[in-house]
């Protein structure tokens, strides 16, 4: 029997947002996890100057977790409230984002 493989669409969109919560790495190497109220979501422009497909067009309004990876999951100091423009991408499903390790923007206001 076949198995059907799972296309990954090369996608990113830029997310911005009220930070609800942050779970940091509970070990060195593990990823962090950052749960943003999402306020606005924009288009992220590729190299050739065409925008990446934005597959979290609709999540504005919504609660989206968004896994940081350890690489910059141990640089993330965060408090509930602060603004959060992240660069994120979806894979494998509609619940799976993963923050982009060097667009991470966190403010205070």
């Amino acid at each position: 029997m076949k198995r059907a493989q799972m296309q990954i669409a090369e996608n990113w969109s830029r997310i911005r947002g009220k930070v609800q919560g942050w779970e940091p790495p509970t070990s060195a190497g593990d990823s962090g996890t950052l749960t943003i109220a999402v306020e606005h979501v924009g288009d992220v422009a590729s190299t050739d100057g065409s925008s990446h497909r934005n597959l979290m067009g609709s999540a504005a309004g919504t609660v989206v977790r968004v896994i940081v990876p350890a690489s910059a999951a141990s640089h993330v100091r965060v408090a509930e409230g602060a603004t959060a423009v992240v660069t994120v991408r979806r894979v494998h499903s509609a619940d799976q984002v993963f923050a982009h390790p060097e667009h991470i923007q966190l403010s205070s206001t």
